[in-house]
């Protein structure tokens, strides 16, 4: 027993910066889960993004297996009333009729991989057609379409192929910041494509997430692999997408559609200012959002590699313990000897410690485009350098 004793008397410093730095790593790893954010992991990646932009002029407007289908110019009027049930006019909706056809043509040909529908069907807009539309959705395989926090959709028939499609926002800003393939057990509409696709497992046991048995993250900045931006043709002059009705429906005879839709990821939504989001890279639709975060998926992002676990643990351990060891920066830098103030000494602390990590996650951003807490992680090391401190100086 006295052995054990001693032991953990000789080893106590690295003992205690092996747990802490456990205890930062599942940190780290719940709020890279969380949604939100201070905002300070959007701007490193707003930053990292401008500098390989620079190093690579490189953009993918599109992919060989993807359909980009615009429905933004495909409009149909319908009436409108005010809260007390008084007629007040028309607003526009998208042309259900043309979608019904176009998914028609979609299910006979049925040579399509995917259908990701980002056209929102609120319960309270009606038309003629919902009846059929909604039984053809209902009916079909491979197809998803959005579902939005507190707003009922239009059918009950359409809960089976609904996924959710608003985004998390940070506490700074509310443009969109992390993608969030789970909210309260309904998976994304990039999720529930991506496990249809591929017959994949998202499970989450406690504060982790596993795909197919991996530790997996539930939040990711998506990279955009797959971005249009502003653009309607590529530089060598090819359609970016397809409109709905000018280019899809109404010259349908001279199309071979079953050609056209054959292994075909088949994104439909409004590519134009309608639907557009502020990212870290830019301005981008919602509907390549939802598209990009499948993407991401498909190139298994949301795996926590070992190597990744095992750099950070290090990382932190080190930190940890030399804190513990009381080596501090204030020993080896003349000018921070003569920092007295508890309170200057606790923000240059937090300070360092911020530039070091972010040293890191920019690293991490560089090598496998994933981005990791600064803020928090640096105030908990902040927190453990100052009670250090205090606690020297109660002890002397």
């Amino acid at each position: 027993m006295k052995c054990i004793t001693d032991f953990i008397s000789r080893c106590r410093h690295l003992l205690t910066a092996l747990v802490y730095a456990a205890f930062v790593l599942l940190i780290c790893y719940m709020l890279g889960n969380s949604t939100f954010s201070f905002g300070e992991d959007k701007v490193i990646a707003q930053r990292l993004h401008i500098i390989k932009s620079v190093i690579s002029n490189k953009v993918d407007f599109s992919s060989e297996d993807l359909l980009p289908v615009n429905i933004a110019y495909d409009k149909q009027l319908i009436d409108w009333t005010d809260e007390y049930g008084l007629p007040v006019g028309k607003v526009a909706i998208t042309d259900r009729s043309a979608l019904l056809k176009f998914l028609q043509i979609a299910k006979e040909t049925g040579t399509y991989k995917y259908i990701m529908l980002d056209v929102f069907f609120e319960e309270g807009i009606e038309t003629p057609v919902d009846s059929a539309l909604f039984s053809l959705i209902a009916g079909m395989d491979n197809i998803v379409i959005p579902a939005h926090k507190d707003i009922p959709l239009a059918d009950s028939v359409l809960i089976s192929k609904q996924g959710y499609a608003d985004y998390g926002t940070s506490v700074l800003d509310s443009d969109f910041g992390k993608y969030r393939y789970v909210h309260n057990e309904l998976p994304s509409m990039s999720l529930k494509m991506y496990t249809e696709v591929t017959g994949s497992e998202f499970k989450q046991w406690g504060p982790f997430v596993f795909c197919n048995g991996k530790l997996s993250r539930k939040c990711l900045f998506p990279k955009f692999k797959i971005n249009p931006g502003n653009n309607f043709y590529t530089p060598e002059g090819d359609k970016v997408f397809y409109n709905l009705g000018t280019d899809l429906l109404s010259y349908s005879e001279g199309i071979d559609y079953a050609t056209l839709l054959k292994d075909k990821y088949i994104l439909i939504g409004d590519f134009t200012e309608n639907d557009i989001h502020n990212t870290y890279v830019g301005d981008i639709s919602g509907a390549y959002i939802n598209y990009n975060a499948f993407v991401d998926l498909m190139d298994g992002r949301q795996h926590v590699h070992a190597w990744e676990l095992i750099t950070l643990y290090i990382i932190y351990f080190l930190i940890a313990f030399f804190l513990l060891k009381h080596l501090s920066i204030f020993q080896y830098l003349p000018f921070m000897k003569k920092v007295s103030s508890p309170i200057w000494r606790i923000i240059f602390s937090w300070c360092g410690f911020s530039l070091l990590l972010t040293i890191v996650s920019a690293a991490m951003y560089l090598i496998e485009g994933n981005i990791y807490d600064v803020l928090a992680v640096s105030t908990l090391f902040s927190l453990l350098s100052t009670g250090l401190e205090v606690y020297q100086t109660l002890k002397s």
